[in-house]
């Protein structure tokens, strides 16, 4: 029993010890092709020094310098990438210090970028009936393959009346996306009016991961960036059809 007494605190460190261990290992940041990422230093070791920031080997990358003279010596630069395969590619970040001709060991941040999703909504539409409601239908993740390392997924909607800049009849949000198809459940939807076509427009698309720790989420993109869209998905309501009255001649 002693021994049982004397191993446990010595059990609990160990724990400890490996629960933090695992807590500091530095996560790949995660991107979207085509949108860019912020990232910083929150020091350098001399006031005179130079920063320099590089990318790694992605040529068709670009960065902008945002500043290097803020209080606290808080260092921020801007990346953007294009990734044109259909696949993830590995880049990365890189900084280090210069004082008086001097370099400093190079900080590398590994970066995942992940091409644009690719959406496709039904080709056919849907005409109904005055009280009929809508059916559910199913957009697609044609590569959702490809960009399912980020995690599960959202997508954010609205459904416009008469135009797809229409004024605005509803909106959703469909969360824990975890496949290529992506079902859009119309029975949270308010009433049709009779005689009128409403278009279902997505908004956004976007990750679910936190952005907690060092690995901040990719973030959603809009509509624009998404590669297959804009494309409209209407329903349309036909007029009420009033009985005729039957007369005698």
């Amino acid at each position: 029993m002693k021994n049982q007494q004397i191993k446990t605190p010595y059990v609990l460190l160990l724990l400890c010890l490996m629960a933090i261990g695992h807590s500091g290992i530095s996560q790949n940041q995660k991107v979207w092709s085509g949108t860019s990422k912020l990232f910083g230093i929150n020091a350098a070791s001399n006031s005179g020094s130079s920063v320099n920031w590089s990318i790694g080997n992605a040529g068709s990358s670009s960065s902008s310098k945002l500043d290097s003279s803020i209080a606290g010596r808080a260092i921020f630069s801007r990346f953007s990438w294009a990734n044109g395969s259909v696949s993830m590619v590995v880049d990365s970040v890189k900084v280090n210090e210069t004082v008086s001709g001097c370099i400093g060991s190079t900080t590398t941040k590994l970066v995942e970028v992940y091409p644009a999703p690719t959406i496709t909504l039904p080709s056919s539409s849907q005409v109904l009936c005055s009280g009929v409601a809508p059916a559910n239908f199913d957009a697609s993740l044609t590569n959702y393959g490809a960009i399912s390392g980020i995690g599960t997924f959202l997508l954010n909607y609205e459904i416009r009346k008469d135009s797809a800049s229409g004024s605005l009849f509803a909106s959703g949000i469909i969360s824990g996306i975890n496949s290529g198809t992506v079902t859009i459940n119309t029975g949270a939807w308010p009433s049709m009016n009779a005689g009128t076509s409403y278009y279902f427009v997505i908004t956004q698309f976007g990750s679910e991961q936190s952005s907690a720790g060092n690995n901040p989420s990719p973030g959603n993109i809009s509509t624009a960036a998404i590669t297959g869209l804009p494309q409209t998905y209407s329903i349309t309501i036909n007029p009420t059809i009033t009985p005729p009255s039957i007369q005698a001649y």
